[in-house]
C-alpha cells in the first residue's frame, strides 16, 4: 500500500515535469510564430510596395498641395483630372 502511494506521488511529479516541459515548448513555439508573423507582414509590405511606382510630377503636385494646406476636390473626377 505504501509503495502504491509512493508510485502515485512519483507519477504526479513526473506528470508535472512533463506538463512544465510542454508549456515551455508552447511558449517557445508562440514566440516563433509571432516572429514569423512579423516577417510575413514585412514581406507583404515589400511585395505590395514593389507594384507602386510614383512619378516625380505627381510628387511635385502633391508637394504643392501640401504647401497650400491642402486642396479640396469636389469629386474623384476632378481629382483625377488634376493629376492628368
Amino acid at each position: 500500500m505504501r509503495q502504491t502511494k509512493i508510485r502515485c506521488v512519483v507519477m504526479e511529479v513526473e506528470e508535472k515535469g512533463m506538463i512544465k516541459a510542454i508549456l515551455e515548448d508552447v511558449k517557445s513555439l508562440k514566440n516563433r510564430v509571432e516572429g514569423m508573423e512579423r516577417m510575413l507582414e514585412t514581406l507583404v509590405e515589400i511585395y505590395t510596395d514593389a507594384f507602386y511606382e510614383v512619378k516625380d510630377e505627381y510628387l511635385e503636385k502633391l508637394e504643392k498641395i501640401r504647401k497650400e494646406s491642402g486642396k479640396v476636390f469636389s469629386s474623384i473626377e476632378e481629382f483625377d483630372r488634376y493629376f492628368e
